[in-house]
């Protein structure tokens, strides 16, 4: 459940899909219209629906503005959240929950939106008051799954290719860190093939990108695999995990989707805040 005070910073801010797509405007009309997405405003000029008028730009300014939107297009929102076992690491779980949250209340504002987990487990599709109870419970109520069950991209493909070809009519979110021994590629065709627009929100820790030095032990999340390492050790995976990012980043950004990396802070004093704020830095959350 969302605090009030963060449902009322929401308020204010709707889901920017130019942020789920390489170049901004893609797939999008700039006809007037009601969607998903705030365009512009223009001075007003008569015959102007007087609803579409901002008013609380009147009282600032004493001009008439136009508020204009998206060409009004039939849109779903799939939200993907990985709950595998590298989410427990570094408070990745409870930030990647936090994430779908707070896209979920914005969304099903606007949208029928529909939450899925790695596991083939899926919400109802829902929007409205109604639909952001529903979201915030199953994401609450969402487990972590064993190191039998889906990987991360293993995950997201299962995913996509339960989709049916939806040519422009969805948008994808994926909430992961993204971390699987297995090649990308394949998860970013399957979803290319389905014609939606996709947005990977890339979530790590810390303690991820940079483990103290000294001696360790390395455990495998998602395995029962033990090492122990040293100096050496430490500094070539966090070379190893820098390089990983870069290629994931690059392999997204070519098939044309869009990547965002937020890095989990150590120490998270107010969680929901956190995550508001690296949304609108993201330009995920714009404002109304």
């Amino acid at each position: 459940m969302l605090s009030a005070k963060t449902r009322a910073m929401l308020d204010r801010y709707g889901l920017s899909s130019r942020a789920l797509s390489q170049q901004s405007g893609e797939r999008s009309s700039r006809e007037p219209g009601q969607s998903v997405e705030f365009h512009d405003f223009r001075p007003y000029q008569p015959g102007d629906e007087l609803r579409y008028v901002d008013w609380r730009v009147y009282a600032r300014t004493g001009r008439l503005y136009t508020r204009l939107y998206q060409a009004d297009r039939a849109v779903r929102l799939h939200l993907v959240l990985d709950t595998s076992g590298s989410m427990s690491v570094g408070g990745k779980s409870a930030f990647a929950k936090t994430v779908t949250q707070l896209l979920g209340y914005v969304a099903q504002r606007d949208a029928p939106t529909q939450l899925h987990l790695l596991d083939g487990r899926s919400s109802r599709t829902a929007q409205g008051v109604v639909g952001m109870r529903e979201t915030w419970r199953f994401v609450d109520e969402a487990p972590t799954l064993s190191a039998d069950d889906a990987g991360a991209l293993s995950g997201v493909k299962r995913f996509a290719l339960s989709l049916p070809a939806l040519h422009g009519q969805a948008l994808v979110l994926v909430v992961s860190d993204l971390f699987e021994d297995a090649p990308i590629q394949p998860t970013l065709t399957a979803l290319r093939a389905r014609g939606v627009d996709v947005g990977f929100l890339q979530v790590v820790a810390t303690e991820d990108l940079e483990p103290p030095d000294g001696l360790l032990e390395l455990h495998d999340t998602e395995g029962p695999e033990r090492m122990p390492v040293g100096y050496d050790e430490a500094a070539a995976y966090r070379d190893e995990v820098k390089r990983y990012l870069d290629r994931t980043r690059n392999a997204v950004l070519r098939a044309g989707f869009k990547h965002v990396l937020f890095k989990v802070p150590r120490q998270q004093a107010d969680t929901e805040r956190d995550v508001f704020a690296a949304l609108v830095r993201a330009a995920v959350l714009v404002k109304r």
